[in-house]
């Protein structure tokens, strides 16, 4: 009982390390997103897919798609896997949100945004949490941050915290976890993302200021030195 785990293909927003967080706006696979689902197609057929669920974002479900083309398996929209909402950063670059969430914390929701980034990675493991009910083997094509906390929890140290910055996670690298091992890592980082939300007071976090009528970003440092450092959520 197996589920696999795949980044979506690249958008022109991944491409220049933008962040998406709302699916009205439609964010579809650049030329090499295309590629890339198409190319990987042959190995999900050998996998012997029996289900596949994606986020409500388009450009999950067109990598979806385009791998399952010819491959006779049901697709569901699961809006649990969706992209965090990033707010004022909406279409902004990725460094600019990473500089808020240094000062302020994985904890705080940024201005506009209706979760903190703990909140939205403990809806996105709801999600996971449901995926050993269903047919398997099964297919989740889903977004960076997801992607990257489940890998680094793969290989994380036995007294390693949930950080706030995860390497980025490519895509469609398939990521395989058996669903016990799913369970336990749902488990154990729910328990651990509960603690930290509950030792926090959660709010959103100043980094707007008005200035001649105009909205302007308060982006403090540290910043991460570079994009490599972090994830891509787009």
């Amino acid at each position: 009982m197996t589920t696999y785990f795949v980044r979506h293909g690249r958008t022109s927003y991944s491409a220049r390390y933008l962040v998406n967080g709302n699916p009205d706006i439609p964010v579809p696979l650049d030329r090499e997103g295309v590629r890339q689902a198409r190319a990987i197609s042959p190995r999900v057929q050998e996998m012997a897919v029996r289900s596949c669920w994606t986020s409500s974002f388009p450009r999950t479900r067109q990598t979806a798609r385009l791998v399952l083309e010819g491959i006779e398996s049901p697709q569901s929209v699961d809006s649990r896997l969706d992209e965090p909402d990033y707010g004022v950063f909406e279409g902004r670059p990725f460094l600019e949100y990473a500089a808020w969430l240094s000062k302020h914390g994985p904890t705080a929701r940024p201005p506009g945004s209706q979760e903190s980034q703990r909140e939205a990675l403990l809806r996105m493991l709801s999600g996971c949490a449901f995926l050993p009910t269903v047919e398997a083997p099964r297919l989740v094509v889903a977004h960076g941050l997801l992607l990257s906390v489940l890998v680094w929890f793969r290989s994380r140290g036995p007294r390693a915290s949930v950080p706030t910055f995860f390497p980025e996670a490519p895509h469609l690298k398939p990521l395989t976890v058996a669903d016990q091992c799913l369970r336990d890592w749902v488990t154990r980082l729910s328990d651990e993302l509960r603690e930290e939300l509950d030792s926090d007071k959660v709010e959103a976090g100043p980094g707007i200021s008005s200035k001649d009528d105009r909205t302007v970003l308060c982006l403090p440092g540290p910043v991460p030195t570079s994009l490599e450092e972090t994830e891509s959520d787009a």
